[in-house]
């Protein structure tokens, strides 16, 4: 080979290793300007805040609503338990140790305050009766020596000592028949027809119905036993719901309460609220509301579950849609828009309306801009 051919060769790779470093240096160039603008258009966090850039893809998914007051009535839905009205509702047991001498009521029976129920030999009722009728005798007796000792003072037979004597003698033994009278009408007796040896009459201590009666002629009680006869009032009853914590202000404007028992779910019975509780459950976050219903068919059982549904007076309410709400450590937010391309996490008070709405209590006011349908795209943002 002749060196002009040399020297052509050489010039000729100079070129290509030349155009191939170029090529390189351009690709280099272009790539990062693309990184660049890819990274300007990526959403930009600070604290609450986040800055979308406009022309981003995720600015063209992001749907915005303005914030509009609607007139709502709210319906409040819970379960509750029925349960009998504690003032209407008794466990008689006998208040002493004895045998059942008697039964004289039977399940379902209405019984009087004051009604009979059942009788019980008992040698502690009879020393009771016993201590009364000696007591009175005594305080008789004491009190005919007074006046006795007084007519005699009046002649001038008895001394003033032995009137005096009589008198201590008179005030103690009233005394001790005070205290053995009142013994006596703690457990009803009737002074009037009291002989020791009769049976104790227990008594049922509220008008009603007799629910459970769990009494044997003969059987052995106890004054701790438990209780053998249930007499309770139905004629109105208590369902008693948990309602949630976010729902307890809407407790204070119930304009109707409906109550379904699961027993009867075609039924639909009315109620009101007259009691919500004072302390939150912290298990549960719940409050306590005693609902009293009239159950004059005495379809309400105790014990029976029941659906509660309770509707709030209406009035203008925020309504969003459940797209917009996201769920975060600190509760419910949405993404408030303070300028194009600007969004804050603000945190919301809401109660559920429907399966696809929910009422905001407290966060937003009407003419605010929230993003209604992709916020999601920025929750990953933090």
């Amino acid at each position: 080979m002749n060196k002009k051919a040399i020297i052509r060769l050489s010039v000729c790779n100079l070129i290509c290793i030349t155009a191939f470093i170029g090529c390189m240096l351009s690709g280099c160039n272009r790539g990062a300007g693309e990184a660049e603008t890819v990274e300007m258009m990526m959403p930009v966090v600070s604290g609450d805040t986040v800055m979308v850039p406009e022309g981003s893809n995720i600015a063209a998914r992001l749907e915005l609503d303005t914030i509009g007051e609607e007139y709502h009535s709210i319906n409040l839905t819970t379960t509750g338990v029925v349960s009998a009205i504690p003032n209407a509702y008794a466990e008689v047991t006998s208040p002493m140790t004895g045998r059942v001498a008697r039964v004289m009521v039977r399940l379902g029976q209405a019984v009087e305050a004051g009604s009979p129920l059942y009788e019980v030999s008992s040698s502690e009722y009879s020393e009771i009766i016993k201590n009364y009728l000696q007591s009175k005798t005594a305080m008789v007796t004491a009190r005919r020596v007074k006046e006795r000792t007084q007519d005699l003072y009046n002649n001038k037979v008895a001394s003033e000592r032995e009137l005096d004597e009589a008198k201590m003698t008179y005030d103690i033994a009233m005394e001790e028949y005070r205290h053995a009278e009142s013994v006596c009408r703690e457990y009803q007796i009737d002074l009037a027809h009291a002989e020791v040896g009769q049976p104790l009459t227990v008594r049922s201590p509220i008008r009603g119905h007799v629910l459970d009666n769990n009494l044997v002629v003969g059987g052995y009680l106890k004054e701790d036993s438990e209780a053998r006869v249930v007499v309770a009032n139905l004629d109105k009853v208590w369902v008693k719901a948990n309602v949630s914590e976010t729902a307890v202000p809407y407790l204070t404007n119930i304009e109707d309460v409906e109550v379904r028992l699961v027993a009867q779910p075609d039924s639909i019975l009315k109620g009101k609220v007259t009691y919500v509780g004072g302390i939150l459950d912290p298990e549960t976050r719940t409050v306590q509301t005693i609902i009293e219903c009239n159950n004059p068919r005495m379809m309400m059982k105790p014990n029976m579950y029941a659906a509660v549904s309770m509707c709030m007076t209406g009035r203008n309410s925020i309504v969003i849609h459940k797209t917009a709400v996201m769920q975060g450590e600190g509760g419910r937010y949405v993404f408030l828009c303070t300028s194009p391309g600007v969004y804050v996490r603000t945190r919301i008070e809401a109660q559920t309306l429907d399966s696809e709405h929910v009422l905001v209590t407290s966060g937003l006011n009407e003419g605010d801009i929230i993003i209604g349908n992709g916020a999601f795209y920025l929750n990953d943002y933090k």
